[in-house]
């Protein structure tokens, strides 16, 4: 039994709005203008658990640009960066920009695994912490 209604012209929301629960992953679809008074905060973070992690993987077969906005620490160390992968065929490229940092922690790659694209991390420093967010195209 479905009904359908007309959605009000404002959505007032006096606290916190989560989509979903437990590991699925919630969507909320907007048409127009989104205006937004505060931060946004989307970050996902990895722990490396040895010198070559995959921090992130997308499906090959939905989008074919992913932009990176990169964090790592280890102790007091950080390097940020930015990092744009983008699938052609069945090869990726990637390149990282902007980057700086006080030690190069991690050095960044992709690749194609079955049907997903892989960013993955390689780094000497066993300890590091992988923070980021992904907008895919």
């Amino acid at each position: 039994n479905t009904s359908t209604t007309t959605p009000p012209s404002t959505l007032t929301i006096g606290g916190d709005l989560f989509v979903g629960s437990g590991s699925s992953n919630g969507h909320i679809t907007a048409s127009g203008n989104i205006d937004v008074s505060g931060d946004i905060f989307n970050t996902t973070a990895v722990q490396m658990t040895n010198s070559s992690s995959v921090v992130n993987t997308f499906s090959t077969s939905s989008h074919k640009t992913c932009k990176y906005l990169l964090q790592v620490t280890s102790g007091s160390h950080i390097q940020s960066s930015e990092m744009l992968v983008m699938l052609s065929a069945s090869a990726v490229h990637n390149t990282e920009y902007a980057q700086i940092n006080t030690i190069n922690l991690v050095d960044f790659s992709s690749t194609v695994s079955a049907s997903n694209v892989q960013l993955i991390a390689s780094s000497s420093f066993i300890s590091c912490s992988v923070k980021f967010i992904r907008t895919l195209i």
